[in-house]
């Protein structure tokens, strides 16, 4: 099975590469990048690795599965393609440098193994839970018995980690061990990795949370929410490719509030204000979310509108304008009511958003010339 283009397999640096960059964080669930530094500093490294290997070995059903299913392989050579599908995911290269069925003895080697590029402890025996559960897992099935996988040497050669893995039959199992620890701990430790879990989890909203607020501020408008001119024509651009690619109508409109200026002059400024905000309001809840609604300046807006031919997006104005005509703002004990002139344009092939925009802006200069409050298409 050949990978997807954006898909790149670096046989020398044997990783996974997705456009050009490092894969595996791209589909790896964060918790164990995330987590482990405060779990390690809560729980100590011994009841990580426990941890760990544990949860990776009771996920480990479905590896020799497919390690015993591989048609005319013997228990060996499936392993060893299973441990190139661990390679292609960008875990490290797998060997299975030797086994002994009698003694329930096997050695795995494992290059460049990712676990150690993200961490690596002092105590050699806690290194790499996640490839040590899950060939604990494996072998126990494998052998019928409890085998305990761990980490026995590590060595840099030519800038690249080689961990050897020394998988043994115990009377022990990793569950047990982990209760026994916990036993001796107490529940806190396990009770601390939840609180430490939700806390996470808490940072990792507000940091979304305040990366979208950052990004709303950038592209839209502060006082009516509408996107920016930056914005729209970075987006209405893209309109114009589609229509070009796969000959869809695309068509634009020019709107401007009549007589703007009286309102801030009878009214006040605060007034002028509430009106853009709710003229803005009224635009947003009768498009669609493909459509993309700017405030150009002032009181001008522009509209893209992909997809709709100039009989269709003549509609959408109309009901835009109708709906304005129709709007009362109530403000300091006094009725507000305005309305739009609209000018409408269907994109030609291949014309530039620039002048689609101009040929919009001089069907709007029409629309205000014969009385205003109307819809005009050019």
């Amino acid at each position: 099975m050949s990978l997807p283009d954006y898909y790149q397999w670096d046989d020398e640096k044997k990783t996974l590469n997705f456009l050009g960059r490092d894969a595996v964080m791209l589909w790896k669930e964060p918790t164990l990048s995330c987590m482990q530094l405060p779990v390690i500093k809560q729980l100590g490294e011994s009841f990580y690795f426990l941890l760990i290997a544990y949860e990776a070995s009771e996920g480990s059903d479905e590896n020799y599965n497919y390690i015993i299913s591989r048609k005319n392989c013997s228990f060996e050579e499936g392993f060893e393609l299973f441990a190139n599908v661990v390679s292609a995911a960008g875990w490290g290269t797998m060997t299975m440098a030797k086994i002994n069925w009698e003694l329930k003895q096997t050695t795995v080697e494992i290059e460049n193994p990712w676990e150690l590029s993200k961490r690596e402890t002092k105590n050699i025996g806690d290194n790499l839970p996640m490839i040590c559960g899950k060939a604990s897992g494996i072998f126990s099935r494998a052998m019928d018995c409890n085998m305990r996988a761990v980490v026995t040497n590590i060595q840099t050669r030519e800038n690249r980690k080689y961990a050897t893995i020394q998988i043994a039959h115990t009377n022990s199992t990793l569950k047990s061990e982990l209760e026994a620890l916990n036993k001796r701990e107490g529940h806190t430790p396990y009770e601390r990795v939840q609180i430490l879990n939700k806390e996470l989890q808490e940072a990792k909203e507000e940091l979304e949370n305040a990366n979208l607020l950052l990004t709303e501020q950038t592209i839209k408008d502060d006082l009516t929410g509408a996107y920016n001119r930056r914005y729209f024509m970075s987006q209405a651009s893209q309109h114009q490719s589609y229509q070009s690619r796969y000959k869809t109508p695309v068509s634009v409109m020019m709107l401007d509030i009549d007589h703007f200026k009286k309102i801030n002059d009878t009214h006040g400024h605060r007034a002028g204000d509430i009106s853009l905000i709710e003229f803005s309001n009224v635009c947003r809840q009768n498009l669609r979310n493909t459509d993309i609604f700017c405030r150009l300046g002032g009181e001008e807006f522009a509209i893209s509108l992909p997809g709709l031919d100039i009989a269709h997006a003549m509609q959408t104005a109309e009901k835009i304008r109708q709906l304005i005509e129709q709007l009362t703002i109530e403000y300091s004990n006094t009725d507000i009511a305005f309305t739009v002139s609209i000018g409408v344009v269907e994109m030609e092939h291949q014309e530039t958003l620039e002048s689609a925009l101009s040929r919009a802006d001089k069907a709007l200069y029409l629309a205000k010339n014969s009385g205003r409050n109307k819809v005009v298409s050019s």
